[in-house]
């Protein structure tokens, strides 16, 4: 893996000149990007079949092809003010838990390049990089990041 150094301000980035391809999302009107080769596949959500007691971020149970898979809301999980329910989900695995992502919305996979650091002030552990594009910003997540240890524990019992 090769990269580059620049500089913002008094403060020194490096520059991932990896090109990776991800799957974009929204969640409200931000955009996310998770690698592709993280993906198994997207789906539109049907039926959701709820799980008493669950944390908040555990919107239940989907059915992919007789699997009950656990659906997670990244709007709650992310401390985000969700206006409307997801309506997609991004099935992959998560350190080898299959999990089921609610997202807004699927905009488009591409490859991205140039793949910063996050700045200094933001601690958010699933956050991998930003991607300045165009008149827009990318929040690259990293897959296995996004549920900590024990949440992926928790999850276990419910699928």
């Amino acid at each position: 893996m090769t990269s580059a150094n620049y500089k913002v301000g008094n403060q020194k980035n490096e520059v991932n000149s990896m090109r990776t391809q991800s799957v974009i999302f929204t969640l409200g009107d931000e955009e996310y990007g998770i690698p592709i080769d993280a993906v198994q596949e997207i789906t539109q959500i049907e039926q959701i079949f709820p799980v008493p007691k669950s944390v908040n971020y555990v919107r239940g149970l989907i059915d992919i092809r007789g699997h009950a898979i656990p659906l997670l809301d990244l709007n709650m999980r992310f401390g985000l003010n969700a206006q409307e329910k997801s309506d997609f989900a991004i099935i992959m695995k998560i350190n080898d838990d299959v999990v089921a992502l609610g997202v807004d919305q699927i905009k488009e996979v591409i490859w991205l390049d140039d793949i910063v650091p996050p700045p200094p002030l933001i601690s958010a552990a699933f956050i991998e990089g930003i991607v300045n594009l165009p008149g827009r910003i990318i929040i690259q997540l990293s897959p296995e990041r996004i549920l900590e240890k024990e949440e992926l524990m928790s999850l276990q019992t419910l699928a």
